[in-house]
């Protein structure tokens, strides 16, 4: 993408202007040769922001001759920080747990004694139950017998079981 923006007092002026609509704005400028109260712009894209990481603000700045979008991001404070844990922690389902570093909740430990049936997590109780129907009709019990799982082993990644073809789909990610 073509841009260009224009300098006042050596700082850049209000917005980058496409270079279709900066010729027809300012005919007369050889965007070849730019006179000093322009200059050529470069977008760059927002980064992605960590988990306790805040997004401040873009400014436009002249990095290597060229003037383009800087973006600024910190890390949170530790009051920041503890405040997102804690408003996590209170989402949470009752007996769940959090793991502080990834936000993820982590649901109570799966029954380590053999039921006679495999468990499920019922989210309505939350707690594990056992549960006579598989997930799927071609899933049997573990060796353990305490999940169902697949007849073949799922594949390292994001994969869907599809029970018509009996394997494992990647995700369109």
């Amino acid at each position: 993408m073509e841009l260009y923006i224009q300098i006042k007092d050596g700082q850049p002026f209000e917005h980058p202007i496409l270079g279709d609509n900066f010729r027809q704005a300012f005919p007369g400028v050889d965007t070849n040769n730019l006179p000093p109260e322009f200059a050529r712009f470069v977008r760059v894209a927002a980064p992605t922001v960590g988990l306790f990481e805040v997004y401040v603000d873009c400014v436009y700045e002249l990095v290597n001759g060229v003037y383009t979008d800087v973006h600024n991001v910190r890390p949170m404070t530790a009051e920041e920080k503890a405040a997102k844990i804690e408003q996590a922690r209170a989402n949470l389902r009752p007996n769940w747990t959090l793991n502080e570093e990834t936000l993820q909740a982590i649901a109570p430990p799966r029954p380590t004694v053999k039921g006679a049936y495999p468990y499920k997590f019922d989210l309505e109780t939350n707690q594990w139950l056992e549960s006579s129907v598989p997930p799927f009709p071609s899933w049997v019990p573990s060796e353990d017998g305490l999940r169902y799982v697949a007849p073949t082993p799922r594949p390292e990644g994001q994969y869907r079981w599809d029970e018509a073809t009996l394997s494992w789909v990647a995700f369109n990610v």
